[in-house]
């Protein structure tokens, strides 16, 4: 191969790795925010619960 073709190539696989780096961050924002919301609302539904329980008992 020449030189030419092994520049590029070195080019195209930085910005694959960019592309790929990208790309996982905002699947893991996603999952982070996903599974945030997930537990607030458990712990919501959860606080609800208990305050119905508390206050049928008195």
């Amino acid at each position: 191969m020449t030189d030419k073709t092994l520049k590029k190539r070195r080019g195209q696989t930085a910005v694959e790795y960019i592309l790929i780096t990208i790309a996982l961050l905002v699947v893991f924002v996603v999952m982070y925010k996903a599974l945030q919301w997930a537990l607030r609302d458990t712990f919501t539904r959860g606080g609800r619960v208990i305050l119905k329980t508390y206050v049928s008992n008195y």
